[in-house]
């Protein structure tokens, strides 16, 4: 994925709960370690930065939609207008744009619980609450004074080990982990691409792995497109459940199905920052042959190599195909599924859905090569 902005990490509770206490203390060791870091507070008072009687002042008072004020040691920029379309404040991406990325490692950010973007959470078991997560699925870490039940959080960090916090913080910086965009922008957008465009794949499914986290999103052939609430996130390390026995006649559940192959295909292959389950017409139909598929074309033969074909049966799909997919995925970059089309896995969604088209075409040149030959 690509980060639009400066890598960000929320510190989020209840007021009062020490969030700024905890900052207090874990900047001075981030900027110990090299690190430069970046604060943003969002606040339910007015702004009052300047003083009555000043030129500044009174030049806004005026109609100065925007003043900075410059000095020896510093200067500040202050926005009197700076919501849009009727909007009284900026939303968090729009406040993370005004930092200058050149000169910034990270962004603390206090408050914004509501925006989507990783988080740690402060929580004390003095102030009578129950944490945020799971509720809240991007917290990727609750710091805390009390132990906490198994599955309440990805990571418990102890409150009374800033070092600890600080560690946390810089491998999460390191993994890349601390994005700015939310999975969900992009997902949307990409899905949104695929049913406008004309090459394949216009249905199926995408994900994209953040962390420990994957984000699946559906690509319908037919309907509307996909809303933030279609767009799930799934655990990639969590045990895997037993996949459900589905009784006789009934139906599989697809959206199931999808997030146990994408998992294991994360779990699998390292790698993988995204991964594509394409439902493509000419890939599904050479799947039929029940052998390896070689592509005729120069670009496919150099860039895919042979690809497994795998085939299934709808009463084996929920109990044999993640696995027997994974595995597949992990020396190779894509997979055929006889009568779906093809799993791809990539370094970001734009890899991926590359690899997912250019064997899509090569299907269909193989297709149209077999028809000439007869």
């Amino acid at each position: 994925m690509t980060n639009r902005f400066v890598p960000v990490l929320g510190i989020v509770a209840p007021s009062g709960t020490g969030k700024t206490t905890l900052l207090l203390k874990v900047l001075p060791l981030l900027r110990e370690r090299g690190l430069r870091v970046g604060y943003l507070k969002h606040s339910h008072h007015e702004l009052k930065l300047d003083e009555p009687g000043k030129d500044s002042f009174e030049v806004a008072a005026s109609g100065a939609e925007q003043v900075i004020l410059a000095a020896a040691d510093g200067w500040a920029l202050m926005d009197y207008a700076p919501g849009q379309d009727g909007a009284r404040e900026l939303p968090l991406a729009a406040l993370l744009a005004r930092f200058d990325a050149t000169r910034l490692d990270l962004v603390l950010v206090e408050g914004f619980r509501e925006a989507h973007y990783p988080k740690l959470e402060v929580h004390r078991a003095a102030a009578g609450k129950p944490p945020r997560f799971p509720d809240d699925p991007d917290i990727i870490a609750v710091v805390s004074d009390a132990a906490l039940p198994r599955t309440a959080a990805p990571d418990l960090l102890s409150i009374d080990d800033p070092a600890a916090v600080a560690d946390y913080i810089q491998a999460r910086l390191a993994d890349g982990q601390l994005t700015a965009e939310d999975p969900r922008e992009e997902l949307l957008r990409r899905c949104r691409e695929c049913r406008i465009s004309p090459a394949e794949p216009r249905a199926g499914w995408l994900s994209v792995r953040v962390g420990e986290r994957c984000w699946l999103a559906p690509i319908a052939l037919a309907g509307d497109d996909p809303t933030p609430a279609s767009i799930q996130a799934y655990a990639v390390t969590a045990a895997e459940e037993q996949a459900p026995a589905a009784a006789d006649g009934a139906a599989v559940d697809l959206t199931a199905l999808e997030a146990r192959i994408h998992r294991g295909i994360y779990a699998a292959q390292p790698s993988a920052r995204a991964v594509v389950g394409a439902r493509m017409p000419y890939t599904a139909a050479v799947g039929f042959r029940g052998r390896s598929f070689e592509p005729v074309d120069p670009d496919g033969a150099a860039a895919l190599g042979a690809l497994p074909a795998l085939s299934f049966g709808l009463e084996e799909l929920v109990a044999k195909a993640p696995d027997a997919i994974a595995e597949q995925l992990i020396e190779g970059s894509a997979c055929i599924v006889a009568g779906q089309g093809a799993y791809t896995w990539g370094g970001d969604l734009a890899e991926a859905l590359q690899r997912a088209a250019l064997l899509e075409r090569s299907a269909e040149i193989y297709a149209l090569w077999r028809q000439a030959s007869v």
